[in-house]
């Protein structure tokens, strides 16, 4: 019987019967499914009834070992690298203007990655690709093109899509629409590392359910991130509320530390929770490019005031800047100048 039978076997026996997989069992039971013999009817049913069942620690790392074995990975010649991962099945209420924060980190001295795909169900919300793309940048990089722009002084940053990094776990998105529920694979896909740095690799995550911090910061430490912010995010992404505190976390040594971001603290006032589409419009890619250009060129509002809030967060958690307050100066500056602009720019073509 193969590893995904058996692994069926042990979790898809109700409520009170199903057993929990060991590492290995879960590891096993997900390479067959990216290898690309697995039955389709099998693999969802593995999905789900882990989900049902709730997925443990080590059956998350197990299939997280597996995609990062199926991910094509390199090494960047820079000291620092920041991998920023929105919701992979993008925003349907704001605009993503964090697609334009790794240009705003390049600039401010943190060279940073973003990953993604173009779509995913069950949401089909607007992603990173959609706007990059929109905005003109080169959306499908391979791993080491997008190594060749991050080690790129005068660049710095990058997106790489999931086609390219793990085409394996790319190959399964029907399967994931059809499912209609969120796999873990919606979490695990976020921790993928396909480029690290010499010395130090941070993560940027969001999250929802109050149960996902400790999770996340323990596999951040598995999958061998130096650290990770964990924040309580609007829509799930990396960027939390402009109007009041949010409780996020901060990761180095694979335990959830609570950490309070407050607006204030970084000089910011704002009335609206995130960057909303004009009045009576659905959020698009076209307006999301012109919010997020306005903003790099200076403009104030919420897009100004998110990327100042995302970019500050970063410096001062990967310890670029002393405190919260010099950390959203300096990204001020950097954009103010035009200097983040400037690197952005860079990225288009």
């Amino acid at each position: 019987m193969s590893a995904l039978a058996e692994a069926i076997k042990k979790v898809a026996t109700g409520p009170h019967l199903s057993k929990d997989l060991s590492q290995e069992e879960a590891r096993l039971a997900m390479m067959e499914i990216l290898s690309g013999q697995a039955d389709p009817v099998q693999a969802a049913i593995f999905f789900i009834s882990l989900r049902i069942k709730t997925e443990t620690n080590e059956e998350n790392f197990g299939i997280y070992q597996a995609l990062q074995a199926s991910t094509k990975q390199s090494i960047a010649n820079v000291e620092q690298l920041l991998t920023i991962s929105d919701p992979f099945n993008g925003f349907n209420r704001h605009c993503p203007i964090s697609a334009f924060l790794p240009a705003v980190l390049a600039a401010s001295g943190l060279p940073t990655l973003s990953q993604g795909v173009k779509e995913m169900g069950p949401k089909f919300g607007v992603t990173h690709s959609q706007v990059l793309a929109e905005a003109g940048v080169n959306v499908d990089l391979t791993v080491e093109q997008a190594t060749e722009r991050l080690n790129k002084k005068e660049l710095a940053w990058t997106f790489i899509d999931q086609r390219q990094a793990t085409p394996a776990l790319f190959a399964l998105e029907d399967l994931r629409t059809r499912m209609i529920k969120r796999p873990s694979l919606a979490t695990l896909e976020k921790l993928i590392m396909p480029i690290k740095a010499q010395s130090k690799t941070h993560l940027q995550i969001g999250f929802v359910h109050k149960a996902y911090p400790p999770v996340l910061a323990w596999l951040a430490e598995q999958a061998d991130f130096s650290s990770a912010l964990i924040v309580r995010g609007i829509e799930g992404g990396i960027l939390p509320t402009l109007r009041e505190p949010s409780n996020c976390f901060q990761t180095f040594t694979g335990d959830a530390m609570e950490c309070l971001i407050d607006p204030n603290e970084f000089g910011l006032k704002q009335t609206t929770r995130g960057v909303l589409p004009a009045e009576g419009t659905d959020v698009s890619t076209q307006q999301t490019v012109e919010l997020g250009l306005g903003a790099l060129s200076g403009q104030s509002g919420p897009a100004f005031d998110s990327l100042v809030l995302g970019g500050a967060m970063a410096l001062w958690h990967c310890g670029l800047q002393a405190t919260q307050q010099h950390a959203a100066d300096h990204v001020r500056h950097v954009i103010k100048t035009g200097r983040a602009n400037a690197f952005f720019e860079q990225g288009v073509g």
